[in-house]
């Protein structure tokens, strides 16, 4: 019995939505958030940038697992990294790193291959906060987490980092370097102080004619003329003792 238009039309669309559907099924996403969880993990590469996405078979699959606030009281003395599958147990996976800076957010590094620990479709990296009795690590009861959702040999950190790819290097409630505001001497023009006898630029001499060249010059012109003068001064008087003379022998 053949199927009619409107029938091969709806197997045609449930067909086409099966197909869709498969590679969203084969590839599950990352493990829900676990409930003793109480912050979220940030994954580094050896470089110190922020990873979003990775090989499970590089070595490691990522450095530093950073977390984003200090180990809470009574577990500061130190701290491990660890992955737990989708529906399986937490298997460590770094040496257990002693805090130097309980005050600090704590950071491991990591050395592991992830594809190492089959970790399936799906896995949490958790950062587990410690406290040492006796050379024997207690775990915190909360942990910092993040989720991989993991294909083939990649896997995706969820949920996504955000920008910038750098994770901040000040502690909480610090503040970053500050930059001075530039001093008075690298930025005002410096003004030379005039001294006694200073000697005026030769253009201040020209727009105000008090240079000690106009005066030279004026000096050099007036000289002929006050010496003519004297000499008809001289010849004046000259004349006038003759015509006295002159009076008083007559």
């Amino acid at each position: 019995m053949s199927l009619n238009t409107p029938a091969r039309l709806a197997t045609a669309i449930g067909v086409g939505a099966l197909l869709l559907a498969a590679p969203a099924a084969a590839h599950a996403a990352a493990p829900p958030t676990p409930e003793n969880s109480v912050g979220i993990l940030t994954l580094l590469d050896t470089g110190g940038k922020v990873v979003a996405v990775g090989s499970t078979t590089a070595q490691p699959g990522f450095a530093t697992v950073l977390a984003p606030a200090p180990c809470p009281a009574g577990f500061t003395d130190a701290a491990r990294a660890s992955v737990v599958p989708a529906g399986g147990k937490a298997m460590v996976i770094s040496a257990t790193i002693p805090l130097t800076n309980p005050a600090a957010p704590a950071a491991v590094p990591v050395l592991a291959v992830l594809d190492d620990y089959k970790l399936g479709s799906g896995a949490t990296v958790a950062l587990e906060c410690l406290s040492v009795k006796g050379g024997i690590p207690v775990p915190a009861a909360s942990v910092f987490s993040v989720g991989l959702d993991i294909a083939g040999t990649g896997y995706t950190v969820v949920p996504a980092p955000v920008l910038p790819s750098n994770p901040p290097t000040t502690a909480p409630g610090t503040t970053g370097p500050t930059t001075s505001p530039p001093t008075a001497s690298a930025t005002a023009p410096q003004s030379v102080p005039a001294t006694a006898g200073a000697e005026t630029a030769p253009g201040s001499q020209a727009a105000s004619g008090s240079g000690r060249g106009d005066l030279a010059s004026t000096g050099s012109a007036t000289l002929p003329l006050l010496f003519g003068a004297g000499i008809l001064s001289a010849a004046g008087a000259a004349l006038l003792l003759r015509r006295r003379s002159k009076a008083s022998h007559s």
